[in-house]
C-alpha cells in the first residue's frame, strides 16, 4: 500500500469550510478513483494547516492518479483559503486504523459483552448445563 500526504496551509477559521469540501467533493471523486484504499485528513485549527493522506493499492496506483488527485488537492486548499505546501509520497509500512466509525466500534463492543453476558447469565440460572 502507498500513501500520498497533502499539506495545505489554510486560512484561519477556514477549517470548517474545508472539511465540508472534503465530505461533499473531494472524497466522491477519491472513491471514483482506481485503487483508492482510503483517506484521512487531519486539521489544527490554531493554524489552518491540514494534512490529507490518501492510501492507495499499489505503487501504480499512485501514479497513476497524480494529475487526477492534483486538480482534487486544488480544491481543497482554495475551500480552505490556502494553498498546497507540499506533496510527499511513501510506501505504508504499517497500517493499523481505528474503526471507519465511532458507533461501529461502540456496537462492536456492546454486542460482544451482551453476548458474553447472556452466556454466563444461562449458566447461572441453570440454563447452560446439557440435559442428558
Amino acid at each position: 500500500m502507498y500513501a500520498r500526504v497533502n499539506t495545505i496551509e489554510g486560512s484561519l477559521g477556514r477549517i470548517d469550510d474545508a472539511t465540508r469540501h472534503i465530505r461533499e467533493q473531494t472524497m466522491p471523486q477519491l472513491r471514483q478513483m482506481e485503487g483508492f484504499e482510503g483517506f484521512i485528513a487531519l486539521g489544527d485549527r490554531q493554524s489552518g494547516k491540514m494534512l490529507g493522506v490518501s492510501f492507495w493499492e499499489s505503487e501504480e496506483a499512485l501514479r497513476a492518479t497524480e494529475q487526477a488527485v492534483s486538480d482534487v488537492r486544488s480544491g481543497a486548499a482554495e475551500a480552505a483559503g490556502g494553498i498546497v505546501a507540499s506533496v510527499e509520497e511513501y510506501e505504508v509500512l504499517v497500517n493499523e486504523a481505528p474503526s471507519s466509525g465511532p458507533l461501529g466500534a461502540v456496537t462492536d463492543t456492546v454486542g460482544g459483552v451482551t453476548d458474553t453476558v447472556g452466556g454466563t447469565t444461562g449458566n447461572l440460572l441453570g440454563g447452560g448445563e446439557k440435559k442428558g
